[in-house]
């Protein structure tokens, strides 16, 4: 029996709507219903739950991709038990389902949560990943309220544990000048939501790629607020002056590739999604990167030879 045996608990719908056959599909639906430092609107434990309800009347065939996803599947593994009120055990417990997972050769897919869990899946990869962080906010406060693993600063203690160069931020817009010099000191790169419209997608998704070609792995951590909340108003902390749905998955499907070891989507607050439409772009997003990741390690592959 490994620590996800001892860490999961099975949930009574699972994501998509029916258990796809755990042995046909490398991808794990991985939920972590924790919000403990949620600093304005709390509420994103519950969006776990929620993206499994709105998945079920969505369409699986991606366009970008050419990938039907109702033939690959996802499997549910159930939620992470976490510990309300005590991030550092809650990180602990993702940790030990991760890496269980990885050691399966599965490609986890983590969905919180506030972002303090994407340390959790973060720290059971191997230290020559690289994270890719799309995101209104910085994230690299060293404490926030005297707590270290707040969600104002998971950017800071994976920059911490990975050494610089390891994170890249896009499409960040809310931060504060000491970030920026934070960022400059742990060698944090950033490209602004201004200058994803100015630039444009081909040239932010050149540089991501730049920055994809320094790691052997690749980690994809993404907050729903990096979407301009006229696309997105279910987050706990909306942001004006965000990016749009398609440039957000045209980026992605620009960039992902089989270097991609997992993924997360975090800060999707039901409470404040009165219409689930931002539950809904959830469940959209995660079935599309998975389709990416599918065909660039699979189907691409094989179209090469």
């Amino acid at each position: 029996m490994g620590l996800k045996d001892l860490y999961l608990v099975k949930r009574p719908t699972a994501f998509g709507g029916y258990e796809w056959n755990r042995d046909k599909t490398i991808f794990s639906f991985l939920g972590v219903p924790f919000d403990s430092t949620s600093t304005f609107k709390p509420g994103s434990r519950f969006a776990p739950d929620y993206l499994r309800i709105y998945s079920r009347s969505l369409e699986l065939f991606s366009p970008r991709s050419g990938v039907d996803m109702e033939e690959i599947g996802v499997y549910d593994e159930g939620d992470v038990a976490v510990f309300h009120g005590d991030s550092a055990k809650t990180i602990e417990a993702i940790e030990a389902v991760v890496k269980d997972l990885v050691s399966e050769g599965r490609i986890p897919i983590v969905v919180g949560g506030e972002h303090t869990v994407t340390l959790g899946p973060v720290r059971a990869l191997p230290r020559d990943t690289g994270v890719v962080v799309l995101d209104a906010h910085m994230d690299l406060r060293d404490e926030y309220m005297g707590n270290k693993f707040s969600h104002a600063c998971v950017s800071k203690r994976i920059a911490d544990l990975l050494g610089p160069g390891s994170v890249l931020l896009v499409g960040v817009r809310a931060y504060t000048k000491e970030e920026m010099r934070v960022a400059a000191k742990s060698g944090v790169d950033y490209v602004t939501s201004l200058e994803f419209r100015r630039e444009g997608r081909r040239a932010v998704a050149g540089k991501i790629l730049r920055f994809m070609d320094n790691h052997k792995h690749i980690y994809l951590s993404i907050d729903i607020d990096v979407l301009d909340p006229s696309f997105a108003p279910g987050t706990g902390t909306p942001e004006p002056d965000g990016i749009a749905t398609w440039d957000l998955l045209d980026l992605l499907y620009d960039v992902v590739d089989e270097r991609v070891t997992g993924f997360d989507l975090v800060e999707i607050n039901p409470l404040a999604d009165p219409s689930g439409v931002t539950s809904m772009l959830g469940a959209k997003i995660v079935f599309e990167v998975a389709s990416y990741i599918y065909s660039k390690r699979f189907r691409d592959k094989k179209s090469r030879r």
